[in-house]
């Protein structure tokens, strides 16, 4: 057992003992502070990095220490069973959860105190948790208007949105588990999550595109959280990936445990075949379940202020007055780089390939994006919008 282990874990488990540490000013007074809480005033400072340095490698594997409600569960290490944690510091505004834990990294207590616990622990410490009943679950096809959604959403009061998790994604990830076992720990880190932000209770999230392939497992969970599916003209969602290609359209073998599709990068398929193969499979899985459930299905041409109504409604949110201006000022913002103006892009992507590559894609991939855009509701755009 490493040296100040149990000092260690009260300083994870005390509300007030974090507290001090957050109001640290320097990381000399941050190690002060700890010395004084450690009672080792003797400690040098690098002696004492060195031996958090140490803690911080050593799993936690019994309910030694508190996580739920101070610590955010950010990432799972499926080969080692190893749940990363850390402090959030107000909720996520950013278009990715990556985006929010990169945030929350650079605060100074992060950047020293990081520690992990086994998947055991984990699983332990949401027993106690009230099951967070989700308002929303996002699904789409990438790069067709999900982000502007999420984005939207996260500008209410009442709302905390995941979007893609890192977290959630490791775990389906995790072919050492059984479906039951996934299901039950899906709950018990979306309850986690979920905990430290109890002011917030009406909890969003946005699924990476691939998830979908996941989607009886994870409705089994959650039979009646209401579902968006957002879906885009195939020629502009490839056309974004040629220029900045997703994890799912860059031929990541590790995506085979989701659908044997991503498996195929490397059977002699050129690039545009392959995102092609992906997309299909995609759109193929989406029309299967909005088939045969009630789904909202959002098309990205869909996706301005009227659209964005009409998917609050359908999660039942409130907006304040405030709220809905700062939702028409989000949409005026490029929904993946805060700070720069939106720019219509559609006919830009669409002239990025050649007829002939164009002319492929459409014949591969329209008549399942025509039968989506067909379920998808029919809206008016507001006057002067």
């Amino acid at each position: 057992m490493p040296e100040f282990y149990a000092e260690y874990c009260a300083l994870i488990s005390s509300s007030e003992q974090l507290e001090q540490c957050k109001r640290a000013h320097s990381l000399q007074n941050l190690l002060a502070i700890i010395k004084n809480l450690w009672h080792c005033p003797e400690r040098s400072d690098n002696q004492l990095l060195g031996d958090i340095a140490q803690l911080n490698q050593f799993p936690i594997t019994e309910n030694q220490a508190q996580f739920a409600k101070n610590w955010l569960p950010y990432r799972y290490r499926p080969g080692q069973q190893r749940v990363y944690w850390l402090l959030p510091f107000g909720h996520a505004t950013e278009p990715f959860q990556d985006e929010t834990i990169s945030r929350y990294r650079q605060q100074l207590i992060n950047q020293i105190i990081q520690p992990c616990s086994t998947l055991a622990v984990a699983q332990q410490q949401a027993i106690a948790l009230a099951d967070a009943q989700p308002a929303g679950f996002i699904f789409h096809l990438s790069r067709c208007g999900s982000t502007l959604i999420s984005g939207c959403v996260s500008e209410l009061d009442s709302t905390c949105v995941f979007s893609e998790s890192p977290l959630l994604t490791e775990l389906l990830l995790d072919k050492n588990l059984s479906v039951h076992e996934q299901q039950n720990l899906l709950r018990a880190f979306i309850n986690l999550q979920a905990a430290v932000f109890p002011n917030r209770p009406q909890v969003i999230i946005k699924w990476n595109s691939w998830d979908v392939f996941c989607w009886d497992l994870i409705r089994a969970i959650y039979p009646q959280v209401p579902v968006v599916f957002v879906v885009r003209n195939p020629v502009e969602i490839l056309a974004s990936h040629q220029k900045l290609a997703g994890r799912h359209m860059a031929g990541e073998p590790g995506l085979a445990l989701f659908n044997s599709v991503f498996s195929r990068a490397t059977n002699h398929l050129s690039l545009l075949q392959y995102r092609t193969d992906v997309l299909r499979s995609l759109q193929q899985k989406m029309h299967s379940i909005q088939t045969q459930n009630s789904i909202l299905c959002m098309d990205y041409s869909q996706l301005k202020y009227s659209g964005i109504n009409t998917i609050f409604r359908y999660f039942e949110l409130t907006l304040t007055g405030e709220e809905q201006t700062a939702v028409m000022q989000r949409l005026g913002i490029h929904s993946k780089k805060p700070g720069v103006l939106f720019k219509q892009d559609s006919l830009s992507k669409q002239s990025l390939f050649s007829a002939a590559d164009k002319h492929y894609i459409e014949q591969q991939l329209f008549v399942t994006y025509e039968l989506l855009r067909e379920a998808a509701t029919c809206l008016a755009e507001p006057e002067g919008y």
